[in-house]
């Protein structure tokens, strides 16, 4: 009977059963199988999937990047309509900026000290109507590229103060070992929106009145602050074996588990900028990061101009373009969800390496159809840079740190937007590919001489 047949043998006469209704049934599975169903049985791509809090988290995500990838579509297209020029591109890039720089080291303390959920609501929120004011704007007929600049600075203030609380959360709702996992998912999610929202976003722009695509980003936004509501406000409770696992990890890299000083303001800065200058490994991440970023980012910022000049495009090839990159980031951002803890350092720089190669190509593209494989690589190689060096700056900062330094790693964008600024001056003396080509050929010569001459960073677990 069927029933009896999937019934599990208790003694010998049941396995003798057994073996003579299928002999096969209770042969050696061959070494090689063994190998392959173990190999299956360790594969952790969705790992942090099991927790709650993560898991709305993502979800929340994926409406923050909906609003990014768009944003960055929709405010490049509508300003370089406006004024057809590279360096409008650089200034909105510049006016995001200057809050950043001025502003991120106060979220980091923010971050430190107030609930990390609470912080990305009110911020998401405010988005919201930053984005509004732009639509009212264009319904009302009265946009001028100024109040571009002065959106981008709002929203430069606002990302300053509620990024640290974003980028310093994930080690509050998965468990130690599950960060890197954790971060590449996040990352995934982020390739996830870039794959299925720009091109429509560009279509959309192509099709209908601007400001429909400013609503779009809107609702994004607001999607992300209803969702976060479903995430605990205080970190979840880790186990002692795993706090002593991520401990571990610390005192190899050279860190110390030092105490933070209470108090608020400039003195957690002060405090939180000597930890830094103190643990070698944080500060060469950052500042091996800082270099790749500065060279690799450019192209993003000056891709309206880009498509319209070079590629004889407009926002539908855009979007077209830009998914095609969330196609190979996604892949990429899987990949390395699945990957153990080790040699991360060694990763993160041939990534970067084929990055470089990847924008090399790009600047001298002059066809669409040479253009599309090579953002598939472009999706590779910053799909890695982004997720390694993010879980490299979380799992070796201490916990009492965590948010000071991502405050760090976050003002570095604003640093790397005000290169952004020198890129488009430069595309308007020299030309864009000229442009976004030096920059290209200078990560490949960062990349490798770090590969060279920087083992602390190569041998990073």
């Amino acid at each position: 009977m069927v029933r009896s047949a999937a019934r599990v043998p208790s003694d010998t006469s049941d396995i003798a059963a057994a073996a003579i209704a299928d002999p096969a049934a209770l042969a050696p599975v061959p070494a090689e199988r063994r190998s392959r169903l173990r190999a299956l049985s360790q594969l952790r791509t969705f790992e942090s999937f099991k927790s709650s809090p993560f898991r709305w988290y993502f979800v929340s995500m994926l409406g923050v990047f909906g609003a990014m990838n768009s944003q960055m579509i929709a405010r490049g297209v509508l300003i370089y309509d406006l004024t057809g020029s590279f360096a409008a591109l650089g200034t909105l890039a510049l006016a995001g900026a200057i809050p950043g720089l001025a502003l991120s080291l106060h979220g980091g303390v923010i971050a430190d000290r107030l609930p990390k959920k609470q912080i990305q609501q009110v911020g998401n929120a405010l988005n919201a109507l930053n984005t509004m004011s732009i639509v009212a704007l264009l319904l009302a007929g009265a946009m001028r590229w100024e109040y571009m600049i002065v959106n981008a600075a709002i929203q430069g203030v606002i990302q300053a103060l509620m990024m640290p609380a974003r980028q310093s959360m994930l080690p509050d709702i998965v468990y130690p070992r599950q960060v890197m996992n954790a971060v590449a998912l996040n990352n995934a999610g982020m390739n996830l929106s870039r794959l299925m929202v720009p091109a429509g976003i560009g279509v959309l722009m192509e099709v209908t009145d601007y400001y429909w695509a400013f609503i779009a980003i809107t609702g994004f936004y607001l999607f992300s602050t209803v969702t976060l509501f479903r995430v605990p406000s205080r970190p979840i409770e880790i186990p002692p074996e795993e706090r002593t696992e991520a401990q571990a990890r610390l005192h190899a890299a050279g860190g110390q588990a030092t105490r933070a000083k209470s108090g608020a303001g400039f003195g957690d800065l002060i405090d939180g900028g000597r930890y830094i200058l103190r643990d070698h490994t944080v500060r060469t991440i950052l500042v091996i990061n800082f270099l790749m970023v500065l060279f690799s980012m450019p192209y993003m910022q000056m891709l309206p101009g880009f498509v319209k000049e070079v590629l004889k495009g407009g926002p539908g090839l855009q979007g077209l373009l830009t998914s095609v990159t969330g196609v190979g980031s996604l892949a990429a951002a899987l990949v390395i969800a699945s990957l153990p803890s080790r040699r991360r350092g060694m990763i993160f720089i041939i990534g970067s390496v084929v990055l470089g190669i990847a924008l090399i190509a790009f600047s001298w593209s002059t066809s669409v159809a040479i253009t599309m494989p090579v953002m598939l690589l472009i999706g590779v190689g910053q799909s890695v840079r982004m997720a390694l060096s993010n879980v490299l700056v979380q799992a070796y900062t201490e916990d009492q740190y965590r948010g000071r330094v991502m405050s760090i790693y976050m003002m570095e964008m604003s640093l790397v937007q005000v290169g952004v600024f020198g890129v488009g001056i430069a595309a308007e003396i020299i030309g864009v590919q000229w442009a976004l080509g030096l920059c290209s050929a200078g990560l490949v010569i960062l990349s490798v001489a770090t590969l060279a001459m920087v083992p602390r960073m190569r041998n990073l677990d």
